[in-house]
């Protein structure tokens, strides 16, 4: 039996403690301005107190929440705390493809084809056994994605990107990124390497920021991945107004058990947009108190995030501020894989 620690509740005083930042001079502001800085205050509180018990678990906790529309930070906690970035380092990879896709160096239909020891395990379309070794640049960048392919990930920084090296090259030059790179091993092989919340951040605003074709594809990867049972993506309430585009990242590793969830939470109906980045690494054996616990703060986390960003419960019976506690991880974590 996985342990399974009780949600976070909401602390007694949280009532008190946001009329007391409510002293804030607020004089000048609209009633909706006045309103959106109480319900961000209370969001603050809320993370905050999820981050106070990750952390009195041993568990490092990087978050930051940005309301896209003002660019305010909400939450920003250990933000430039680097962590193994397990598969959130695939949205850079993307947006390189992205970058070359545009300026034509990249074509989508274009034929991409490996050989058998490229293959890695995971959950895409081309980790199985017996899957296709040749597919278009298109069909790969989704794997990546969607499924969050692991083969899709060597395939793309060594058949399309030029290697790890070129990789780096250009996370630093070309997006600059200043915690974020992969790590090279031996000859064509590396690990998928560290973040942090702050990066991954803007890898997911950037990856997601222009109105065009690609945009859209990546988009709508994102937003039909296939961790609807885990994390940000669990926690959704079902509103037909709410777009939930996230990529997830969820390791077991003797270096540290990495629980991660970095998306962008569009809200149709108001046309606002808020995007998020919650990195944690439980160190231990797998499945101990402290892994348990960093899973469901990515849920405890993505409910409150969902609700402020006006996801609303169709019933009492979801009303609740905490998710139902977790009585197993509900998906596999992937060990650390040589790319």
């Amino acid at each position: 039996m996985i342990y399974a620690p009780q949600p976070i509740q909401p602390t007694t005083n949280n009532s008190s403690q946001v009329q007391q930042s409510l002293k804030t001079d607020l004089s000048g502001l609209s009633d909706q301005s006045v309103g959106d800085y109480f319900r961000s205050l209370t969001l603050r509180h809320y993370i905050q107190t999820v981050i106070q018990t990750n952390e009195s678990t041993g568990i490092t906790t990087d978050v930051s929440v940005i309301d896209l529309q003002s660019q305010k930070s909400i939450v920003n906690h250990n933000g430039d705390t680097e962590q193994f970035a397990a598969s959130v380092n695939k949205v850079p990879i993307a947006q390189l493809i992205l970058n070359d896709l545009r300026a034509g160096k990249l074509q989508f239909d274009q034929q991409l084809t490996w050989a058998a020891s490229d293959v890695r395990a995971g959950a895409g379309t081309y980790d199985q056994p017996g899957a296709p070794l040749q597919a278009s640049v298109k069909d790969v960048l989704f794997d990546l994605l969607n499924p969050s392919g692991n083969t899709a990930v060597r395939v793309l920084v060594n058949h399309a990107l030029g290697g790890a090296a070129t990789v780096n090259s250009r996370f630093t030059n070309e997006l600059h990124l200043h915690h974020t790179y992969l790590q090279p091993l031996t000859g064509t092989s590396f690990y998928v390497g560290n973040t942090t919340a702050n990066d991954a951040m803007t890898n997911i605003q950037r990856l997601l920021s222009s109105n065009d074709q690609y945009q859209k594809f990546v988009k709508n990867a994102l937003a039909t991945n296939i961790y609807t049972d885990y994390g940000v993506r669990s926690q959704l309430a079902g509103n037909d107004y709410i777009v939930l585009a996230n990529k997830v990242g969820i390791l077991d590793d003797p270096d540290g058990n990495n629980r991660h969830d970095v998306g962008i939470i569009y809200n149709t109906s108001t046309h606002k947009s808020y995007a998020y980045a919650f990195l944690n690494t439980a160190h231990g054996e797998a499945y101990n108190t402290a892994t348990a616990q960093a899973g469901i703060s990515l849920a405890s986390m993505g409910k409150a995030s969902l609700r402020f960003a006006g996801d609303t419960p169709h019933s009492a019976a979801m009303a609740s501020d905490v998710p139902e506690t977790y009585t197993t991880l509900k998906t596999t974590p992937e060990l650390r894989i040589t790319y």
